[in-house]
């Protein structure tokens, strides 16, 4: 709803009286004429200066000091608040001077500290030239923005449409660099900042596309890079999908882009707002403005300017918009639910690694619990934790879930008794352990706290230690993005050793978390995206080695506690699905034993059920997935055939094997409700929140 204040008018007043038009005086007409066009210069010098103003002020409630350098000593705790789901009232100066088209934004009393962003300068003043090049946003030429046109002209090609483009409803500057058509199977050479951040060297689509590339200036000290892949020649469905990337990646998600894309879907992606690697955050080290970006700030201006090239393309806007990422992407899609609640109407959110603070304290944790090489007498080596999932499987997979397949059907209900493992037991297994490395299996599956014996962050679940140390999360490795995120973000000490890491690091991350623009990424307030008819489908496998599947149903619990509804009602806007024997995401050579591939990514798309259709389903035809079908290929190889397949239920079901049933058909089991899904605290299985119910 568009309010109109009498605050409003005053920078209009102030350009009248600049350009001292008598307010009782009538005038001939073409000296109307000439005074409206001064008139409306004088709005537009007007206009920037309250605008510089106001994204001055929108910085300090949303992203803290405009300082590049953090605050050390006045900082307090931020949560990720759900305050910028709500935009500000705009009043359009169109709608005030004829032939304007720029608008003012001015934000009331009470949504000025929830505004998430500030409109730009408008587009018809002259538009910066970009600062991206060769070795900073990944293009090597650039170009100010076209002039606005009233509408998109009915002949527009690839050819002309960077010359074509106006963003009118971008909150940033938007700069087209380049529009290029290609037909399928054509090589798209990556070049430049994005080539040399590792992000591929060329791509071939699968349908004909028209490619164009952008730069958002996202504040005065950022930029983000995005494309955006259109298919041509009647191929488009009319809808966008937009793709994220894994860990702290500054890439465009070339692979995605393709996959999507070649369903249709006009792709959208950016590299939020840096050029980088999945596991270097060296660039934590920048201007904060980087970090913001890539939190939430690139996502969102991409999402804007990306569906006005396609309206300006296509000439119509798309009839839905969808997102889809997996780990740091799962998270950015459940960041865009909480604080953008209209830029999709469905989210495939998968292995999100959200929480963020809490998530890299406890992985930078685990070599402390570890040691760093097999001299120190905590230390398992890969063939120890062989010895140990041996045991596991032991107590809890056929014993538990009725099947013996190295799944562990739901890895929650698994109370696993470690002291098999220890050789003064006189263990049974092939090789046992000592006393001391019995301690550390024990350590390595438990929850982290604060001080106050508040729950940060759920624990590993039993089945993925190999893959974790395979992954290096139990090898003695320091995790890369955990050093990264507190030593440059966090405590701005590049000497910072993560061996030191203590609960002052937590404390100090937490406080710090509305400063990073929220990167927590974990408010639980989803009233917004429930109003507007979303639809959020999120998975985890219960197998990830990297981020616990518990997190996301922890979110779950969070979002049902703070909505106050049950899980009736939670399925109607948010259903979350448990992928037995799934790794992280199901990439990285390593996705596990269980029936991984859903269409999640390239890399599944060519199983026989797909998440994108299931999504599709729900929002277009109110036909929400009961169950997610996976397949399992022998050895991952889809030329060998499928080995099973299987129905991942939702929560708070659980899938259970109708005993005397083949378990290779999905149709031996069934999900039965868990009647005691609301249960969090002590004593609980897994421990999600705290004594009092409360999440952190």
């Amino acid at each position: 709803m568009r309010a109109i204040l009498p605050f409003v008018f005053l920078p209009f007043s102030a350009a009248a009286a600049a350009t001292r038009i008598p307010r009782t005086q009538i005038q001939p007409p073409e000296e109307v004429d000439s005074l409206l066009q001064t008139l409306r210069d004088e709005i537009n010098r007007l206009e920037a200066a309250v605008r510089k103003d106001y994204s001055r002020l929108a910085s300090l409630f949303h992203a803290g000091p405009t300082s590049t350098r953090f605050p050390f000593t006045t900082d307090t705790p931020g949560t990720d608040s759900p305050g910028g789901q709500q935009q500000s009232a705009f009043l359009p100066t169109s709608t005030l001077i004829p032939q304007t088209t720029s608008s003012t934004t001015v934000p009331t009393k009470s949504t000025l500290s929830s505004i998430p962003v500030v409109t730009p300068l408008a587009q018809t003043q002259t538009s910066r030239i970009s600062t991206s090049n060769s070795s900073t946003m990944g293009v090597t030429t650039s170009q100010p923005s076209a002039a606005p046109a009233a509408t998109a002209a009915a002949n527009i090609t690839c050819a002309n449409l960077c010359s074509a483009l106006s963003f009118t409803e971008s909150e940033y500057p938007v700069h087209p660099v380049s529009c290029q058509s290609y037909a399928a199977g054509d090589d798209i050479t990556i070049t430049g900042g994005q080539a040399q951040a590792g992000c591929g060297t060329s791509f071939s689509p699968q349908l004909d596309v028209c490619r164009v590339v952008l730069t958002v200036e996202t504040s005065d000290a950022s930029e983000t890079y995005m494309e955006v892949w259109l298919p041509e020649n009647g191929q488009w469905n009319g809808r966008t999908m937009n793709t994220d990337n894994g860990g702290v990646n500054g890439c465009v998600h070339y692979v995605d882009m393709d996959y999507v894309s070649s369903r249709g879907f006009a792709a959208i992606g950016d590299n939020a707002g840096h050029n980088g690697s999945s596991f270097d955050g060296s660039w934590f080290a920048d201007d904060n403005e980087v970090i913001i970006d890539w939190v939430w700030r690139a996502r969102h201006s991409a999402v804007v300017a990306g569906k006005e090239v396609v309206n300006q393309f296509y000439d119509q806007a798309p009839e839905y918009s969808y997102y889809i990422g997996c780990s740091a992407g799962g998270a950015q899609g459940m960041k865009s639910a909480q604080m953008f609640p209209d830029d999709f109407d469905g989210i495939i959110a998968g292995s999100a690694a959200a929480d963020f603070n809490h998530l890299q304290a406890w992985s930078g944790r685990f070599v402390q619990l570890t040691g760093t090489s097999d001299s120190d007498p905590k230390f398992l080596t890969q063939n120890d934790w062989i010895t140990v999932q041996a045991a596991i499987f032991d107590q809890c997979d056929e014993k538990l879930d009725g099947v013996n397949d190295g799944i562990l059907e739901d890895p929650s209900l698994c109370q696993f008794d470690s002291s098999v493992l220890a050789c003064s037991n006189n263990a049974t297994l092939s090789g046992c352990l000592t006393d001391t490395q019995v301690n550390t299996v024990r350590e390595v599956f438990t929850e982290l706290y604060n001080t106050e014996g508040e729950l940060l962050y759920p624990a590993l679940l039993y089945g993925s230690q190999v893959d974790a140390f395979r992954l290096g999360q139990l090898s003695g490795s320091v995790q890369a993005i955990s050093r990264d995120w507190y030593r440059y973000a966090i405590n701005d000490d590049p000497a910072w050793d993560p061996l030191d890491m203590n609960q002052a690091d937590y404390a100090r991350a937490d406080a710090l978390d509305a400063y990073h623009g929220n990167v927590s990424q974990f408010s639980g307030d989803l009233s917004g995206f429930r109003a507007a008819g979303g639809k959020l489908l999120m998975y985890h496998g219960t197998a990830d080695p990297l981020v616990s599947s518990s997190n996301s149903q922890r979110y779950y619990l969070k979002v049902a506690s703070e909505l106050g509804i049950d899980n009736v009602d939670m399925d109607d806007f948010y259903r979350y699905f448990r992928i037995s024997g799934m790794a992280h995401c199901g990439v990285g050579g390593i996705s596990g034993a269980g029936a991984w591939m859903f269409g999640q990514n390239a890399a599944a798309a060519v199983a026989s059920h797909n998440i994108i259709d299931y999504l599709q389903e729900w929002v277009e035809d109110a036909n929400p997935p009961e169950t997610l079908i996976g397949t399992k290929y022998w050895y991952d190889t889809v030329s060998m055939g499928v080995q099973f397949e299987r129905a991942h239920c939702r929560f708070p079901y659980r899938n259970t094997f109708i005993t005397g049933q083949d378990p290779n058909d999905v149709d031996s089991w069934r999900c039965e409700l868990i009647d005691e899904w609301r249960e969090c605290g002590p004593g609980a299985l897994p421990r999600l929140c705290n004594v009092d119910g409360s999440f952190n």
